[in-house]
């Protein structure tokens, strides 16, 4: 497929160039070393004598003194090889790279009177070595139907449809006060669309279309300037294109497609008709330059455009004759001859970076490549800096973090690895800058939802250290995968249902045999959904316990700890190890018998500190402040209310109301479950009505904040399965949202007979 030069489609990852003779392909190397008894030029002393050049710029022509080149904006501008100084000559309607619009193969600028050049009339020439007057060549004398095709030298050519409906070439020059126009002879009286495609010095190469429009035959031919004379022609299978050509002193290459579509370079002496053709894979966009006795051809890839839709070939260049290729550049957008026989092309190298490049032939003949213009801009993707915290708080912003990279382009597939140094886990997350990850310029975004990866199921991310790697695939093939990495350290207050360090709720569960089951819970944000990841065992025997009871953080450690009593009254404290399993248990005391139910996990003081309370059977309530000391985990015991036998399950809630201290629920016998807002003190207001049809469930537990709102919530069980999830509210006269379905401990269900 062949495609103009007007088009920029999307290019694919780096594949090798299948150009192949008949006997089989030709190899695409890196970057050729220098021949033989030719000193290497040193890459950082080549960069830092480089002139500048504005990013985003091409490559139009280049003289004997300098080149021009067109901004981003379209701006035409002279630079200067001596200096890097440079003029601005005026401004096209659009970025075009066609050489001989203004001027090629030689110091003489040409501008139009239309920011569309090929649509003007008058065409001022100007000298830049010399500096002399410019001057103006106004087509319009010659009457309407001249159109302006281009400038070689001094040499203005235009295409004109004479009376006979013949389309003619003219060559006209002006040379103190007069003009000449003078008719190239040796066209075809059927030539039609004529356009120029490529210069040397003292000739031009026309292509032109023959036969009928729905079938037309593309040729070559090739003008000597001096004569006005066609002294070359060769038939195209199609027309390849503005950039698809080259022309030098001794031959002419061209890119165009067999009759099966497919792309074939063609090379031929000046004064031969018979071309070598080359089988060509794929050519979008092609460039195609001569150097001496050897043949340049590449695809125009723009660095930070494209995608693996299509095929990358970096600027390669072959023998005319024949012969192994050698890889000059990683990428070119555009390529011009300069009137020496060399190439100037704008792309890069991945050593230099990406600017103007010479390419000359050395001293054995072979190309070489030189800097000579930077943009100050790298080739391969190269990160450029981060944005991520030394210290992630997960208590922030619901547990998301904003993550940033800043990197050279941002067409790449962007690979993040967030690694947990402790467990190993993962979580790994892709984004594509150029759709959309992307906060501004050069900037790769990504909100972590603080989770982690577990065997196709989310878990919340552990406290502590991590570490962060990244891994930026080019789409366009250009230069290699960009890997980086980093630390940072994840945070968060400690939450008195969690047993893993890692800021979500854990419940257990104990079963029939007496094994005793942790669950880790993780809420989807996005989806409002409260989910667990696979249950882990803790270890069997608690079958001896006829009271486990989750009660925060009583140790001091990062995580939550457990109490059970067992048959003769004794209590028993199980510190937390952060890793979800718990320290070996010490005795907190006897006499604990004479309780019918323990809540723990509320700060009823507002210490900071996780109380318990326990109800006797005379329906007592009484508070067992914490200490902070696992040695002596409770104060004495503090009566703080009386009547407390109507109720079948007391849990500590957490904060739930919004008030300055933890909060109960208790549950009636007829299924009624009441608020008991904690005033901070170790008393409660007077108790609020929560709503009826609590008996339903089995257990009620306060697992802390569950969705990472701030507020702590409840998750309930009952028969059949049947576990939800509430989440609180914060307002006291309605401190919970409907219910949502939970799959929580729903791995034989059937079996547990107790929860905490």
């Amino acid at each position: 497929m062949i495609e103009s030069r007007m088009s920029r489609p999307r290019l694919t990852a780096a594949i090798a160039v299948a150009l192949a003779f008949t006997a089989g392909p030709l190899a695409v190397p890196a970057i050729a070393a220098p021949a033989a008894g030719t000193a290497a030029p040193d890459a950082a002393a080549q960069a830092d004598s480089a002139l500048s050049i504005a990013p985003g710029s091409e490559i139009v022509s280049a003289g004997s003194t300098g080149f021009l080149s067109s901004g981003a904006n379209a701006d035409v501008r002279w630079t200067r090889y001596s200096d890097g100084s440079s003029t601005l000559l005026g401004r096209d309607f659009g970025q075009f790279t066609q050489t001989e619009l203004h001027g090629a193969v030689s110091d003489t600028v040409a501008m139009g009177d239309d920011s569309f050049t090929s649509a003007s009339r008058v065409v001022t020439l100007t000298d830049m070595a010399s500096g002399a007057t410019p001057v103006q060549v106004d087509l319009r004398q010659f009457g309407t139907g001249y159109r302006y095709a281009g400038t070689v030298g001094s040499t203005v050519i235009a295409t004109f449809v004479n009376a006979s409906n013949t389309q003619e070439v003219h060559l006209v020059a002006k040379t103190g006060g007069s003009v000449s126009d003078r008719t190239v002879t040796g066209l075809p009286a059927d030539a039609r669309s004529i356009y120029t495609s490529a210069a040397s010095p003292g000739s031009v190469l026309l292509q032109y279309r023959t036969g009928p429009l729905d079938h037309p035959e593309w040729h070559l031919a090739i003008v000597d300037l001096a004569t006005a004379a066609v002294t070359d022609t060769h038939a195209v299978g199609t027309r390849g294109g503005d950039d698809a050509a080259a022309l030098s002193p001794t031959h002419t290459a061209w890119i165009d497609a067999d009759l099966l579509g497919k792309a074939v370079l063609s090379i031929a002496k000046r004064g031969s008709s018979e071309p070598r053709r080359l089988p060509l894979e794929d050519a979008y966009s092609p460039r195609v330059g001569l150097v001496g006795d050897w043949v340049t051809y590449a695809n125009s890839t723009p660095l930070s455009q494209g995608d693996a839709s299509n095929q990358l070939i970096p600027l390669t260049a072959m023998p005319v004759d024949g012969g192994p290729t050698r890889r000059l550049m990683d990428h070119v957008t555009s390529l011009t001859p300069t009137p020496d026989g060399a190439l100037l092309a704008m792309g890069g190298t991945l050593d230099k970076g990406e600017g103007v490049y010479r390419i000359s032939a050395g001293a054995d003949g072979a190309p070489l490549v030189e800097l000579i213009a930077s943009t100050g801009e790298p080739t391969k993707v190269t990160l450029l800096g981060h944005s991520i915290p030394t210290v992630i708080d997960l208590d922030r912003n619901r547990g998301q973090a904003p993550l940033e990279w800043r990197l050279s382009r941002l067409n790449v597939e962007v690979a993040i690895t967030l690694r947990h140094t402790r467990t190993g886990q993962t979580a790994k997350r892709y984004i594509v800058p150029n759709n959309g990850d992307s906060n501004g310029p050069q900037r790769a975004n990504l909100t972590w939802d603080g989770l982690l990866d577990n065997n196709g199921r989310s878990l919340a991310a552990f406290n502590g250290d991590y570490t962060w790697q990244i891994s930026a695939q080019p789409y366009n093939g250009i230069g290699p995968t960009l890997t980086a990495s980093g630390t940072f350290k994840v945070t968060r207050k400690t939450a008195p249902h969690d047993y893993t360090d890692n800021g979500s709720p854990d419940v257990l569960a104990r079963d029939s045999s007496g094994r005793l089951w942790r669950e880790d819970t993780h809420y989807d944000l996005p989806n409002k959904y409260f989910g667990g990841v696979p249950r882990k065992l803790i270890g069997s025997g608690w079958q001896n316990y006829n009271q486990i009871e989750a009660v925060g953080n009583l140790g001091g450690a990062s995580v939550g700890d457990l109490v059970a009593r067992d048959k003769s009254g004794t209590l028993w404290l199980y510190l937390g190890k952060s890793d979800g399993t718990f320290a070996t248990r010490t005795k907190v005391g006897p006499g604990w018998q004479n309780y019918k139910r323990l809540a723990g996990g509320s700060d009823l003081t507002s210490d900071g500190k996780p109380d318990m309370v326990a109800t006797d059977s005379a329906g007592a309530l009484w508070l067992y402040k914490s200490t902070g000391d696992a040695r002596a985990p409770f104060a004495a015991r503090k009566k703080i209310g009386s009547g407390w036998q109507i109720y079948n399950q007391v849990t500590a809630a957490g904060n739930i109301a919004g008030s300055a201290a933890g909060d109960l629920v208790a549950r009636d016998s007829s299924g009624v479950l009441w608020l008991y807002q904690g005033k901070g003190d170790g008393t409660f207001s007077t108790r609020v009505k929560i709503g009826g049809g609590w008996n339903v469930y089995t257990h009620v537990v306060g697992i802390g904040d569950g969705n990472r709102d701030g507020r702590s919530d409840l998750y309930v069980f009952g028969p059949n399965a049947t576990s939800y999830y509430y989440e609180s509210t914060g307002n006291a006269s309605a401190p919970f949202r409907a219910r949502s379905a939970s799959p929580v401990l729903f791995d034989n269900w059937q079996s547990y007979n107790h929860l905490a």
